[in-house]
């Protein structure tokens, strides 16, 4: 008899834990048992959700107007960027290296990319 009664004790054993884990039996809906957060006393924090990808920042073409090795600017009349809003025009831009510079020479057509509101590459059109 004490054969037949163990499998049914591991039975009940494991619904009562699955029931406890879940936060269900309260007569509260289950979430936790009512405390916010999903989480009961004894049970470990929730790992932290993954932190989200960083926006990928567009393509940016324009056209070299001036080149500033001393200060690391490089002034660009830029087309439309119409994942950021903008509408065409002129401005300098600071760059992360100045090194970036090197090559670039006024009148050129580029491509580059901004990465905390620095020019973080630049290549020919």
């Amino acid at each position: 008899m004490l054969k037949r009664l163990i499998p049914l004790l591991v039975i009940c054993l494991a619904a009562t834990s699955a029931q406890a884990q879940s936060g269900g039996g309260h007569g509260r809906g289950g979430g936790g048992g009512g405390r916010g957060g999903g989480q009961s006393r004894g049970s470990a924090a929730a790992p932290p959700a993954p932190a989200a990808k960083p926006f990928a920042e567009p393509e940016i073409i324009g056209v070299v107007k001036a080149v500033d090795l001393e200060a690391g600017r490089v002034t660009i009349a830029y087309e439309p960027v119409e994942a950021l809003n903008w509408p065409a025009g002129t401005q300098p831009f600071v760059v992360s290296k100045s090194a970036l510079l090197k090559d670039v020479t006024a009148g050129e057509k580029v491509r580059f990319t901004l990465e905390s509101q620095q020019i973080s590459a630049i290549r020919p059109f």
